[in-house]
């Protein structure tokens, strides 16, 4: 077994006891298992780009989009109700509850999803899988995988050059996100001080965009629930919630600028 194998084996398999994980819904293991596919989605896409001569790809992808889909939205009201509750204030227990109002469905939707998955297609998947990347040459992938990471940055400075605020930091996060799989990739087939150093740089500032994305859509959820406040004493509560946020909010989009324009923008 080659280390391009070995390296998508490592991550393959600790998926499905991942997917057993998060069947009781803990944030842990939603968590967990969601880090799991998007690594995997990264990875599956490279394989795309490189032409492989098989249809297991598309199925894969097919597959894991449910799981991706309503495990999205369990962890967005996790993670909200998590931010809402560090705050330490009175009655934000209330606000908490309405952020949770919706849990039992979207669980529901994840759950169902966990229980349609087919663990045993999955395993024959890519198993097929494997035996195409014992073909893969490892110059041809190097290549490649250059070529991705140069395209997905010039999409990043465009988006970068075009606005001077936030309404592209989403978008620029997915496309570290690909860039650091990537590196992540390459750091295996070849040890590397440079990759090394791109790998952190790419990584922290990814981090912080999600620690920015976090506050955003609990910005755009406190705001909704601000607009159908039952009463003045609850909206100044959701007021109070919403001010703290956007003020952690602002500290981590400074800290993306100066991420940015300190190291990332040098490349």
């Amino acid at each position: 077994m080659n280390k391009l194998n070995t390296f998508y084996k490592e991550r393959f398999d600790r998926f499905l006891p991942h997917l057993t994980d998060a069947k009781n819904l803990k944030e842990e293991n939603v968590h967990k298992l969601r880090i799991d596919i998007k690594n995997m989605r990264s990875l599956l896409f490279l394989l795309d780009a490189l032409n492989i001569d098989t249809v297991e790809i598309g199925k894969l992808l097919k597959q894991l989009r449910p799981v991706f889909k309503y495990s999205g939205r369990l962890r967005t009201i996790q993670v909200c109700k998590k931010l809402v509750l560090q705050y330490n204030l009175n009655h934000q227990d209330d606000v908490a509850d309405i952020l949770e109002e919706n849990l039992e469905s979207v669980s529901n939707e994840f759950v169902l999803a966990l229980v349609e998955f087919k663990p045993d297609k999955f395993q024959e998947r890519i198993e097929k899988l494997y035996q195409e990347l014992e073909k893969i040459s490892i110059p041809s992938l190097r290549e490649k995988a250059d070529k991705i990471i140069l395209d997905e940055l010039d999409l990043i400075y465009k988006l970068w050059a075009s606005s001077s605020g936030e309404e592209y930091y989403h978008d620029i996060r997915k496309f570290l996100k690909i860039i650091k799989y990537l590196l992540q990739l390459l750091l295996v087939l070849e040890s590397s001080d440079e990759i090394e150093r791109e790998y952190k740089i790419i990584k922290e500032t990814e981090s912080t965009l999600g620690d920015w994305h976090d506050r955003d859509v609990l910005d755009r959820k406190l705001a909704t629930i601000q607009k159908y406040a039952p009463n003045p004493q609850f909206k100044s509560l959701v007021r109070e919630i919403k001010s703290k946020n956007r003020s952690e909010k602002n500290i981590y989009a400074k800290a993306i600028k100066q991420q940015m324009l300190a190291n990332f923008l040098k490349y």
